[in-house]
């Protein structure tokens, strides 16, 4: 019990120094995204992008994504390379045009979402999983999140960015995908 207690305290500092670190000082910790950047990516000084809302083939993960699609456009604007279309004009259009988000949305639904948004570049946040590790069953709110992000061109259909992320939170499904998203982000936020 005091070596799972010990191990709790340090995950946790770990954990919670992850959301005030940066992208560098995640890696140093070894938290490693799994990603692929195209040279195109550096093509332009500046990338007027959509977030597409988090997408999921299980309706349970969504739950835990709200404020997802707000944290990736913090996490992308501090870059300096992307501009952002204001998430309410997003939400208006996927009401008017009738999209179901209740699956993975495909490139090519996301490239048109994009024009019509008149964007550059689009993301797509697929929250791949939500898990409670065994470990931890003492602990009913640790969560391990797993997500992908794509960022595409408008313009060609180009996968600009590509990454997968992992993360763990000791309070619930949010803090985990937050973490995901931010360690899938490093290979732009470095």
């Amino acid at each position: 019990m005091k070596m799972k207690l010990l191990l709790l305290t340090a995950f946790s500092a770990i954990i919670m120094l992850g959301f005030s670190c940066s992208a560098a000082e995640l890696a140093r910790m070894g938290y490693q995204p799994d990603y692929a950047r195209s040279p195109s990516l550096d093509a332009k000084p500046l990338w007027r992008t959509v977030i597409l809302p988090p997408t999921s083939t299980s309706i349970a993960y969504q739950i835990g994504a709200v404020g997802l699609q707000d944290y990736a456009g913090m996490s992308l604007l501090r870059t300096g390379k992307f501009s952002l279309i204001d998430r309410s004009v997003i939400d208006e259009l996927l009401d008017e045009q009738q999209f179901s988000y209740s699956g993975v949305v495909d490139p090519g639904t996301a490239v048109e979402l994009g024009r019509l948004l008149g964007a550059e570049a689009v993301m797509t946040i697929n929250i791949n999983s939500i898990t409670h590790d065994d470990f931890w069953d003492d602990e009913p709110e640790q969560r391990d999140a797993v997500v992908h992000v794509k960022i595409i061109s408008v313009e060609t259909s180009e996968v600009l960015y590509t990454a997968s992320g992992t993360g763990s939170d000791f309070e619930g499904a949010a803090g985990a995908l937050r973490m995901a998203l931010q360690v899938a982000l490093m290979g732009i936020t470095n």
